[in-house]
């Protein structure tokens, strides 16, 4: 019976330091800050805008659409009657959250990062958005320089 005991909880070690080990290399590709994922795959501008893209609209507004419902909840609590109608109002904004957040996950991410880099080719919803921050980038380029030529002007007379 100890042996038996003995060899089920070997086992059971020898498996999970298996599941440790494949989860810290799963950890490594997926779950990524901003820094390390422009470290890694960010070897060009197309590519730092589509990673600048996924984690805007995945922290911005996807937790963003997701707050609004634990607070009405809370207020459910407080005033049933106004917490109930804003939980019904702010229920689909949840819905519609988890849907960006899911749309803008980091798998997405590695995903739109390797069509670009192996076929140079990136989704049309995903262009879009990447065209608008790239044009967005160089506009707050020629801003700062123009405030620099004036500052510099300025400070000349």
């Amino acid at each position: 019976m100890r042996t038996l005991i003995l060899i089920t909880v070997l086992f059971s070690l020898s498996n999970s330091t298996y599941a440790k080990e494949k989860i810290k290399k799963q950890k490594q590709s997926k779950h990524l800050n901003y820094e390390e994922c422009v470290t890694k795959f960010g070897v060009d501008d197309t590519s730092v805008a589509i990673i600048n893209v996924y984690f805007d609209k995945r922290h911005n507004a996807g937790t963003g659409q997701m707050s609004f419902l634990p607070i009405t909840l809370a207020l459910t609590a407080i005033t049933p009657p106004i917490g109930i109608g804003l939980s019904m109002v702010s229920s689909p904004m949840f819905v519609k959250g988890l849907i960006v957040r899911n749309r803008y996950s980091h798998k997405n991410m590695i995903k739109a990062l390797n069509n670009y880099h192996n076929e140079k080719m990136i989704s049309d919803n995903v262009r879009r958005k990447v065209t608008n921050y790239m044009l967005d980038e160089q506009e707050d380029k020629q801003l700062d320089q123009q405030e620099d030529y004036i500052t510099t002007l300025r400070s000349a007379e």
